[in-house]
């Protein structure tokens, strides 16, 4: 575990980091902090769940947006942008999240709905701030996707989850702005926008970890390749299904054959490529597994094996010919 630990960590590039991801890495955790606060809170206090006045807007909405400024935190380490523009991007996308959780959590200490209120001045004022500040978020989660378009010092298959991970959250950014045009969460009859919506948002966690768990396991990059655009193929399918589903008018759980078939194929394409992974990262730790630098004597974490040059992660020439099969130099161009 330790070796797997080094592994991702290398990878992965979480350390070190610099200061604006540092303090958007602190907006994050105050974000999550404030989610787990109000659950609490909600276990104290009780009341429906859902609703226009509930616990859960503070919750998910502390959580989500907490996840994904940490992830977007995260992905900036391989857009290596200068100093001031970190600070322009990062700064302002966590202020603009702090702020847009901060409001949405004041509507419900006040025992107000937070969205689509305009019964008094003051809350169409507090409504009209979250939407400029979601429009805001959406404007620079579009720089930071055009931008992963370019070069990115990552992996290649790392590189690849990223991008399609960013630009289904443009998807699920989207969804978001139908859901203002309709005044709410419902399209037609009973299609849940929420569900599309969050969907395809947390693409941009789990597409990146399948390939970083891929890479950990030290198989050849055409493997990865292909197990990740499996993995990717499994989770447009889900995206398409529930956006089928809910752009047909119908509920979340009143499943239509093609969107019902849809998800099937996708959801078993998403876990049968994860199962892999997995499989390959157990196997790559074995004693005597040829993808193991010192080969049957046993694996020395990959983390060992790797320097970092100006721009990209190159193997030295040594570990190189122990490890046989071992591509990480060729597909450490994004």
């Amino acid at each position: 575990m330790r070796d797997v630990a080094i592994d991702l960590l290398h990878v992965g590039r979480f350390t070190p980091v610099a200061p604006y991801q540092r303090f958007a890495y602190l907006c994050s955790g105050l974000l999550i902090a404030s989610a787990a606060f109000h659950a609490a809170v909600f276990l104290v206090d009780g009341g429906p769940w859902v609703g226009p006045i509930s616990w859960r807007k503070p919750i998910v909405f502390g959580l989500s947006f907490g996840i994904t400024l940490a992830t977007l935190t995260w992905i900036t380490t391989f857009l290596r942008p200068r100093k001031a523009v970190g600070w322009a991007v990062l700064g302002t996308y966590s202020l603009a999240s702090v702020g847009e959780v901060a409001l949405i959590s004041m509507q419900r200490w006040r025992g107000v709905p937070s969205h689509f209120n305009e019964s008094t001045a003051f809350d169409g004022l507090v409504f009209s701030m979250m939407g400029s500040l979601v429009t805001l978020i959406g404007i620079l989660t579009v720089l930071i996707t055009v931008r992963s378009f370019f070069r990115v010092d990552a992996p290649r298959p790392l590189a690849r989850a990223i991008r399609l991970g960013l630009v289904l959250m443009l998807v699920s950014q989207a969804v978001g702005v139908q859901m203002i045009a309709e005044g709410g969460n419902t399209f037609g009859a009973a299609g849940a926008l929420k569900v599309p919506h969050a969907v395809a948002l947390h693409a941009a966690q789990v597409l990146p970890a399948l390939a970083l768990v891929l890479l950990a396991s030290r198989a050849s990059e055409r493997h990865v390749l292909r197990v990740l655009a499996v993995g990717t193929t499994g989770y447009v399918g889900l995206v398409a299904s529930v956006m089928a589903q809910t752009y047909s008018g119908r509920a979340a759980l009143d499943l239509a054959v093609v969107p019902a078939a849809l998800a099937l194929l996708g959801f078993g394409l998403l876990v049968g490529s994860g199962a892999v992974a997995m499989f390959n990262l157990a196997a790559s730790r074995s004693p005597t597994s040829p993808n193991t630098f010192g080969g049957p004597s046993g694996a020395a974490p990959l983390g060992r094996a790797y320097e970092k040059s100006a721009d990209l992660v190159v193997a030295r020439p040594a570990a190189r010919d122990e490890w046989r099969g071992a591509v990480l130099p060729d597909c450490c161009q994004g």
